[in-house]
């Protein structure tokens, strides 16, 4: 029995054929076009998941490089402003050398104190520096500069606002990368050692263990001089003028004719005519000073007792009598917060004490402390300011220091930063040569596709008329 193809199983071949070849066609246009061997999963299911897996791989690879971009600038940032700050300080250090140079008068002394008030402004400035809307130095604090001034018994000083957060971005699956330094590791990190005091009073520590942080000042006033003299020896105006505090010895010679305070040097008592006989000024070995009226002085020898009545003061503001037996007195100061224990014991003199909780001093409060002593704010003698220099300047160093750290760390975090770029870098190229493997077309190869999908379909469409035109013939026959 013959069998013989329809009409319709002839035209449905034809169209199945046809659209065979044009999907072939229409398949390679769109990879000659777009350069990719895939076009949609199904056109190789394996190949498309792995490329998926590159893609995402490639663009977290993106956002790190980014992060990395973007701290980077934060650490150059901050790295290049501290190491504007180190120079700064180096500055400063050789204005103090400078200023430690007994021979150089008051308006010297003053000038060298506005250059380094300058530097202390300028650095205050560093501290609070600022990149787009982060602080570079305080932490994650955003509400205020983190460095704030302030104004605590006559003097300036600074207090650190920020906290001791880092800001860190991922620049890996596992990995971070801090951008920050908290400013107060920089600018006012806590290394305290204890506490140190000048010594032109005789104040001592006491036995307590003391509390604050910069810097305080103590006054000791002479409050009153209270001596029983003989032969018509007196006191200037009852002693107001007097820094002695405690007991002493005042001996009067007669026969030598000399007066002595304590073991200070033995000085001629002045005659009747000179031109100091009604204020005598005498001094103990320490500097104390009593001042003695000799105009009515009628001669003969005596040693006696004359004691100073005085107070003390951590504020300036509130005294307290000092009876020179505390081994232990405790001051308070309200506004800073300090708590000092004294021995006043070996208390002598009146003046004023530099007290500073060493390791304790931010670099802004030893530069205020710095130009406060060049300057002179306390009417000290001078060699009491250039003690205080002298602490200054270990204070100074231990500052610096910090400072030339934190400009180290930031830049070693930024070269850390580079090199995680560079292998970010070749590791995206890695996986971009790996994804135009798997996904991207053999031009040349499909250009080839093209043309014979192209050739064979005009083929197949040109059969198929000659095989409806035969058909439609032998039907009309």
């Amino acid at each position: 029995m013959n069998l013989r193809p329809t009409q319709s199983a002839i035209f449905s071949q034809i169209q199945r054929d046809l659209a065979f070849n044009l999907r072939k066609l229409v398949r390679a246009q769109e990879q000659v076009a777009s350069g990719k061997r895939i076009q949609r999963p199904s056109d190789d299911p394996i190949g498309s998941s792995k490329a998926m897996s590159l893609q995402r791989q490639i663009s977290a690879s993106d956002r790190y490089l980014g992060a990395v971009a973007d701290g980077r600038v934060l650490l150059d940032t901050g790295a290049g402003i501290l190491q504007e700050g180190t120079g700064l300080l180096a500055d400063a250090r050789a204005i103090l050398v400078q200023g430690l140079n007994g021979t150089l008068n008051a308006q010297d002394r003053t000038l060298l104190a506005d250059e380094v008030r300058l530097i202390r402004d300028r650095l205050l400035d560093i501290a609070n520096s600022k990149s787009s809307s982060q602080f570079l130095f305080g932490g994650t604090h955003l509400e205020s500069n983190p460095f704030q001034e302030s104004t605590i018994s006559g003097k300036s000083k600074v207090t650190y606002v920020g906290n001791d957060q880092v800001k860190s971005l991922q620049i890996g699956q596992s990995s971070t990368l801090a951008v920050t330094v908290a400013g107060d590791q920089i600018f006012a990190r806590d290394e305290r050692s204890g506490t140190s005091f000048t010594t032109s009073t005789g104040i001592q520590s006491g036995v307590s263990a003391n509390e604050g942080t910069g810097f305080e000042t103590l006054t000791l006033r002479h409050d009153a001089t209270v001596a029983t003299l003989s032969g018509g020896l007196s006191l200037v105006n009852g002693g107001v003028q007097d820094s002695i505090l405690g007991t002493h010895t005042l001996t009067v010679d007669a026969v030598a004719g000399t007066v002595r305070l304590g073991s200070g040097p033995a000085l001629a008592i002045p005659s009747p005519g000179s031109a100091n006989v009604a204020d005598f000024v005498i001094a103990d070995e320490h500097g104390a000073q009593l001042h003695l009226d000799f105009s009515g002085f009628t001669g003969g020898s005596f040693s006696d007792s004359v004691v100073g009545a005085g107070s003390i003061s951590i504020d300036g503001t509130n005294f307290v009598a000092l009876s020179f037996a505390e081994t232990d007195l405790q001051l308070v100061h309200a506004q800073s917060g300090s708590v000092l224990h004294v021995d006043t014991t070996q208390v002598h003199s009146a003046g004023s004490e530099l007290v500073t909780f060493q390791g304790a001093v931010n670099v802004f409060d030893v530069l205020e402390g710095i130009a406060g002593d060049l300057s002179n704010t306390d009417g000290i003698a001078l060699e009491d300011a250039l003690e205080r220099l002298g602490v200054w300047m270990g204070e100074l160093d231990r500052n610096s220091a910090n400072v030339l750290s934190g400009a180290t760390q930031l830049g070693s975090r930024s070269a850390g930063a580079t090199a995680t770029a560079e292998r970010l870098a070749d590791s995206q190229t890695w996986m971009q040569a790996t994804l135009s493997g798997v996904e991207d077309a053999d031009y040349a190869d499909v250009v080839l596709q093209m043309t014979r999908a192209e050739q064979t379909l005009q083929l197949t469409q040109a059969t198929s008329v000659r095989l409806m035109q035969n058909s439609l013939l032998e039907f009309l026959r």
